[in-house]
């Protein structure tokens, strides 16, 4: 039975194109009834022409479809490559952009300064944990730079050169518990000294001492190098008074300062090599 139901649509097609042939060679002997044929034959094949253009239709917007479809994918693709580029791009200027800002900081703090000569430096490792004890540059012997000179940046002093080698040199900063940097109030002109703290060192501050009663100093006020001694000129920013303290121990005053360096941020400096 189930062979007898398989050739049902066999024979149903040979039928009919045994049944359109007779019609196609009548027509073709009897061309008075071309009208009646003719629509005998279109009324039979014309379903079948309709199904199988469909279908042609349906086929080819199937690969229509996967087409346009391949086509927008590669063009999302490439778009987004553009996108990226350009964010590299800008990118980059941003960065070129902050570079040529900060050293066009350093050119003028070197014209601010027209009797030393200096010479510019980026930093490229640092010491002492977070807190920016000791930083190392990329210029050394090579560059005229030694040991005990003066360091700025584009805010103000960094510290002195400590080691130095060719291609290189370690700086000891203002932060740095041994050290210390004789200093004065730019309001009032109140000398005294500042130095590092081993109790502020972790919060990137310093110590003011020697402060009489005298004085009159704020919170707020600039602090600069005041000359004295054989390293720093006068003149470099140090900071700003942060807070006043009375000592325990005795009857004196002394104030934190909080330096005009960023030294976690800190990447060009300037070296004194020369009074």
């Amino acid at each position: 039975m189930r062979r007898t139901s398989r050739k049902k649509p066999l024979i149903l097609v040979v039928v009919f194109v045994l049944v359109a042939t007779i019609l196609l060679i009548a027509s073709a002997k009897n061309r008075s009834n071309v009208g009646f044929i003719d629509n005998v034959v279109n009324v039979t094949v014309k379903p079948v022409s309709t199904f199988f253009s469909n279908i042609s239709h349906s086929v080819g917007g199937f690969f229509d479809y996967f087409h346009s479809k391949k086509e927008l994918v590669k063009q999302v693709s490439e778009l987004t490559y553009k996108n990226n580029l350009l964010e590299q791009k800008n990118a980059s200027l941003s960065s070129l952009e902050t570079e040529n800002e900060r050293l066009r900081a350093l050119l003028e703090l070197s014209e601010k300064y027209p009797a030393f000569q200096t010479t510019a430096a980026s930093v490229i490792a640092k010491d002492g944990g977070n807190y920016g004890r000791f930083i190392t540059i990329d210029k050394g012997i090579e560059s005229g730079i030694a040991v005990n000179q003066p360091v700025m940046a584009q805010n103000g002093l960094v510290g002195l050169v400590f080691e130095t080698g060719y291609g290189w040199s370690k700086i000891q900063t203002i932060l740095d518990p041994s050290t210390s940097v004789g200093c004065r109030i730019s309001r009032t002109g109140d000398v005294t000294v500042a130095e590092g703290d081993n109790t502020l060192v972790n919060d990137s501050l310093l110590k003011m001492l020697y402060i009489s009663k005298q004085f009159t100093i704020l919170e707020g006020d600039i602090v600069e190098t005041s000359g004295l001694g054989e390293i720093y000129p006068p003149g470099i920013s140090i900071g700003k008074i942060k807070e006043i303290k009375i000592s325990d121990n005795t009857n004196s005053q002394y104030a934190t300062i909080v330096p005009m360096v960023d030294f976690s941020n800190l990447q060009e400096v300037l070296v004194i090599t020369q009074k």
